[in-house]
């Protein structure tokens, strides 16, 4: 008995380049073209559009700031129309062409990565520590991949070190996914890129020290990990994968572009390939997914079956890549743990009202719920000035504030509006402000 099902498109190094980008002469256009035409298609043969976008890092080429803004419209206004699902519905982690390379150019910065590197791999986890509990250390590690966060923060998958004064700041992206059945996909996003620069080879990565420690919340949660780099890139990889081998049924990475999947009994390794690799690199062999989750029962034992459509360009146009038993998809099943989902929930009062629906969404018909993340989507597409109006005269801002950066200051005020039960009043002035500009 299948109880519910969720269905992605997943990308990985698509390097948007600031000096092919706009350009007619883009030697990519047309590939990406050839992309957003498969995945139209795949949407149409697999029946459905898709629930979100996994992007497993390596979105621009140089961390560079038009290369975001190429990015973001790119996913909107064309990948997510033909996959079928929202701009909010995008899930991202950064790769080592998210680091801006001329802010981690200073002496200062190249001289910190060449010591973390020096520490052996069982002593790499705690010196990072000591790094991340430092507010000026950590922005040295983090301030590389300023662009990509602003680009990341209209998803909220933006990265930063813990601080507790700071609810909204922390090291990895998460995102959870609400099932029919009452269960959770949880979806998480892990910074590999700490330590980055033209020294980057296998086995001195670092992947943050929290990826190590996530919990496994329950039995309802079944969890999907993101890293850019493969475990054989991480120097303190080892703690990394024994975690999220016991504790996560499928694990994505990008920046290798073959193996495209490992199945196994217990969890499945997927590569996303890449959407733009390098052309001078051997067997230049463009590529990405579709990925659909499918939870269900059989004879009372709950389990994942997972399929993956793994797609790759050939002559203009993209072509299936079958398992070794020429099947396509390739299809696994994983063994979930037992739980039994919560007695229905009432749904209505005598009156017909709708009742214990999540704090901000509407009540009505024939409009989508708003949630935080349509919230934040709009609100980053009004400019600063409007942003803190709309913010100040709803009293969502607070004391420390002065000390966010622009985005997160648009976050902290979402999350308030969505604690204080003001989320629809904020999206009320969002929409009318983003009317009056475009009249």
């Amino acid at each position: 008995m299948r109880e519910d099902e969720k269905l992605f498109v997943h990308l990985s190094d698509i390097h948007f380049r600031s000096r092919e980008i706009g350009r007619r002469d883009d030697p990519n256009a047309g590939l990406r073209d050839d992309l957003v035409t498969d995945v139209a298609l795949m949407r149409r043969e697999i029946g459905r559009p898709a629930d979100g976008i996994l992007i497993s890092g390596d979105i621009a080429f140089a961390g560079a700031a038009d290369e975001y803004t190429f990015a973001y419209e790119w996913l909107k206004l064309i990948l997510c129309p033909a996959a079928g699902c929202r701009i909010e519905d995008v899930f991202v982690i950064p790769g080592n062409h998210d680091v801006d390379r001329r802010q981690a150019a200073t002496p200062a910065h190249r001289d910190v990565r060449g010591k973390l590197r020096d520490y052996s791999a069982d002593q790499s986890d705690d010196i990072l520590r000591s790094y991340l509990s430092d507010p000026f250390s950590s922005q040295m590690l983090f301030g590389p991949i300023e662009n990509y966060n602003r680009f990341a923060a209209e998803f909220v998958c933006n990265l930063a070190a813990e601080d507790p004064k700071k609810p909204d700041r922390r090291p990895f992206a998460v995102r959870d996914w609400k099932l029919k059945g009452g269960s959770t996909l949880r979806i998480w996003g892990f910074n590999s890129v700490l330590v980055c620069d033209e020294n980057d080879a296998p086995g001195n990565m670092f992947v943050d020290p929290a990826a190590a420690q996530i919990t496994r919340g329950g039995p309802d949660v079944t969890h999907v990990v993101m890293c850019h780099h493969p475990y054989g890139w991480l120097k303190n990889g080892a703690p990394f994968r024994e975690r999220i081998e016991s504790v996560a049924k499928l694990h994505l990475f990008g920046h290798e572009h073959t193996r495209r999947v490992e199945d196994g009994r217990r969890f499945t390794t997927i590569r996303a390939g890449a959407v733009h690799p390098d052309r001078h690199e051997p067997g230049w062999d463009p590529g990405y997914n579709w990925i659909n989750l499918s939870f269900g029962r059989d004879g009372g034992k709950r389990h994942l079956d997972v399929e993956i459509w793994v797609r790759k360009r050939e002559a203009a146009r993209f072509i299936a890549v079958p398992d070794p038993e020429n099947a396509n998809p390739w299809s696994v099943r994983h063994a979930l743990p037992d739980w039994s989902p919560p007695a229905a929930p009432q749904t209505a009062d005598a009156a017909g009202s709708p009742v214990g629906l999540s704090v901000g969404m509407t009540v009505s018909t024939g409009s989508p719920p708003v949630t935080a993340r349509t919230v934040i989507s709009k609100m980053f597409r009004l400019s600063e000035h409007v942003q803190r109006q709309l913010i100040v005269a709803l009293s969502l801002d607070a004391d420390g504030d002065h000390a966010l950066k622009d985005y997160e200051f648009v976050l902290a005020a979402v999350r308030r509006a969505k604690e204080r039960n003001q989320l629809v009043d904020l999206n009320d002035r969002a929409d009318e402000a983003l009317g009056s500009d475009a009249g």
